[in-house]
C-alpha cells in the first residue's frame, strides 16, 4: 500500500504546490515535523487511560491485570509496521494531506474538513457495496453506527492536522488508536495478546465508552485549540492596528 501511495502522492503534491502558488518550507509531511507524531500518540493514549478509569469508577470493568511484556509486545510491534505502513501513513497523506489541500485551494477551511471526510467515508462503503454486488462477502459492516464512527474518527484526524500543522499528528493518533483497540479495549478476547485483561461487568459499554472518548474527545480537544489560537490571532491583528 505505501510503496504505490506514498510515491504517487508525494509526485502529486508538487502539482498540488504549483495550483498553490508555491511550496512552503515545511511541508507537513516533512521529515523536520517528525515530532508531532508524539503528540497525537500521546493524546490517544490519554483519552483510552481516562476511558479505563471512567469505566472502573463506574463498575463496568474491574479485575484489571497488567500482562508481562514478553506477552504482547512482539505482536504489537509487528501490529504497528503493519498498521503504520497499510492504513495510518497513506491515508494520512493522501486524505488529511493533499486531498484537504486540493479542496482548501477552492473552499474554506470547515467546507474542506467536511467534503474530505465524506470522500474518507465513501470509500470503504463503496468497497463493500462493490464487494456485494460481484458476489463477494463485504470486507466491514455498513451499519449506520460503523459509518457515524468512520464520519466522526476522519473529523477528529483532520482537526488534528489543522491545529499542529503536521500530518504527523494524525498519523500517531491514527496508529495508536488502533493499537488501542486491538490490545487494549478489545484485549478480552480469548487467545489474543493484550497489555490488559480485565472483567466487563456489562459487555460492550466499556468499548463505546473507549471508542467515544477517544473520537470525541480529541474533535473537543482539537476545537477548543484552534479556538484559542484563532482568538490570539484575532488579538494580535487588532493589537497591530491599534499600534498603526
Amino acid at each position: 500500500m505505501s510503496v504505490l501511495v506514498v510515491p504517487i502522492t508525494l509526485y502529486l503534491y508538487q502539482r498540488v504546490y504549483r495550483m498553490a502558488g508555491g511550496k512552503p518550507e515545511t511541508p507537513e509531511y516533512s521529515w523536520k515535523r517528525l515530532h508531532h507524531l508524539i503528540i497525537g500518540m500521546f493524546l490517544a493514549i490519554a483519552l483510552v487511560s481516562l476511558s479505563v478509569l471512567i469505566a472502573c469508577s463506574l463498575g463496568w470493568i474491574d479485575t484489571v491485570k497488567w500482562n508481562p511484556l514478553e506477552q504482547w509486545s512482539a505482536a504489537l510491534l509487528f501490529n504497528i509496521v503493519f498498521a503504520f505502513f497499510y492504513e495510518a501513513l497513506p491515508e494520512e497523506l493522501g486524505l488529511r494531506g493533499m486531498l484537504y489541500d486540493i479542496l482548501r485551494h477552492r473552499f474554506s477551511a470547515w467546507l474542506s474538513v467536511l467534503l474530505q471526510t465524506l470522500l474518507f467515508v465513501s470509500f470503504p462503503v463503496a468497497v463493500n457495496l462493490l464487494q456485494m454486488l460481484v458476489g463477494f462477502p463485504p470486507g466491514g459492516p455498513l451499519s449506520i453506527g460503523y459509518i457515524i464512527l468512520i464520519f466522526c474518527f476522519g473529523i477528529c484526524l483532520q482537526l488534528l492536522r489543522l491545529w499542529t500543522s503536521s500530518l504527523w499528528a494524525s498519523i500517531g493518533f491514527h496508529l495508536t488508536y488502533l493499537e488501542m483497540m486491538r490490545f487494549v479495549v478489545s484485549s478480552n478476547q480469548e487467545g489474543k495478546p493484550a497489555i490488559i485483561n480485565f472483567h466487563e461487568s456489562t459487555p460492550e459499554y466499556f468499548a463505546l465508552l473507549s471508542v467515544t472518548m477517544i473520537i470525541i474527545g480529541s474533535i473537543l480537544v482539537s476545537l477548543v485549540i484552534l479556538g484559542a489560537k484563532h482568538f490570539i490571532r484575532r488579538n494580535q491583528r487588532v493589537g497591530l492596528q491599534d499600534i498603526a
